[in-house]
């Protein structure tokens, strides 16, 4: 899973749509590519957005890693 799907499956399980959840952090037109894996996301401002919808930074980055260790397990 690639930061951009995991992005968007927080925000679809939180049900909100894309402009309520970056608000003031990154234009909803650039984070709406961020999530099709157009455009990719500098850290700080994933990190901003992690927070901004109160995400701990880890917990995200474990899961992105997790999918990662099953995904090489079938290699």
């Amino acid at each position: 899973m690639l930061v951009g799907e995991l992005l968007k499956k927080y925000r679809t399980e939180k049900m909100k749509k894309q402009k309520q959840w970056v608000g003031n952090v990154i234009s909803p037109s650039f984070y709406a590519k961020v999530e099709k894996n157009i455009h990719r996301i500098t850290v700080d401002d994933l990190i901003e957005l992690l927070h901004y919808n109160k995400i701990s930074v880890l917990n995200f980055f474990s899961k992105l890693d997790r999918q990662e260790q099953s995904q090489n397990a079938f290699k």
